[in-house]
């Protein structure tokens, strides 16, 4: 488990940021989130690789860009999102990231079906295009809050997605939660895994582990920290037992680095414990 981090003081400092708060796992952009240029090389990347793969980063993630609709119906803005898509999975892959985490998009008013078409067309064009620019990192689809003409509020359709585009998912808890999906009750993490499960198989790649600011069934994002919103810390607990082995990156708001080290000890306290290393099985 880990967080999202900045990078704006440089890898290293990114990667000393991670180790000092007990992160496993994290999470970056690699460029900037509400702009089209691409991501630059970074003369710390070799470093980065190597101090990732020293202090046991796993899986390293990257976001990508929130311009990108892939679902759109709009075709300027699709081969943007295609190009722009393709050229941060590259950069996730030069940096030794595993997965790029990208929203599902909107259908711009055209309907569910015609979005759903146009975000599994994209994400295959998208990966067909990395591929050719060397070593690639995954991509994997989020869910979303299913505001207006939102795709993949609902795990069915997140699900169909995942099947027919043959990519895994991102499952932001936040998220789930304000679409209808009750984490909050008691018994309702292990429904809601359950369903995950009935839906996506063994296609969840990741958590996004954040708690709600906004009230279930409002479709209106916002995150707290884990146990700062409207989830009960409870039910982490019961949700981690009902997904054992899923990774998870938290993007819950920054405080101080204390602060936010105590976050990830709290998380861990409620999923049982540290990972467990070679030694120990």
């Amino acid at each position: 488990m880990g967080r999202h981090l900045p990078t704006s003081g440089g890898l290293r400092k990114t990667l000393a940021l991670a180790e000092e708060q007990g992160c496993e796992a994290l999470q970056v952009f690699v460029s900037n989130p509400q702009g089209w240029a691409e991501p630059m090389v970074r003369d710390d990347a070799e470093a980065f690789v190597e101090g990732a793969r020293k202090i046991g980063i796993s899986p390293g993630v990257a976001h990508a860009k929130y311009l990108i609709n892939l679902a759109s119906p709009r075709e300027d803005l699709r081969e943007n999102s295609m190009r722009a898509l393709a050229a941060e999975l590259v950069a996730a892959g030069e940096l030794g990231l595993d997965l790029v985490v990208v929203h599902a998009g909107s259908h711009g008013g055209d309907g569910e079906e015609k979005g759903v078409d146009r975000l599994v067309e994209g994400l295959e064009r998208a990966r067909e295009l990395a591929g050719n620019s060397g070593r690639a990192a995954e991509a994997v689809v989020e869910n979303s809050v299913g505001a207006g003409t939102q795709l993949c509020s609902t795990f069915d359709v997140l699900g169909e997605v995942s099947r027919r585009a043959g990519v895994r998912v991102c499952v932001d808890t936040a998220h789930a939660f304000v679409a209808g999906h009750d984490l909050a009750v008691p018994g309702g993490p292990r429904l809601v895994a359950a369903e995950l499960r009935a839906a996506l198989g063994e296609a969840v790649a990741l958590l996004h582990l954040n708690d709600a600011k906004n009230e279930l069934g409002s479709h209106r994002d916002g995150h707290r920290k884990v146990g700062e919103g409207l989830i009960p810390e409870a039910s982490w607990t019961e949700l981690f037992a009902a997904l054992p082995g899923v990774p998870l990156v938290m993007e819950t708001p920054y405080e101080t680095p204390e602060a936010d080290a105590e976050e990830v000890r709290r998380v861990k306290r409620l999923a049982g414990g540290l990972r467990k290393t070679a030694d120990e099985g």
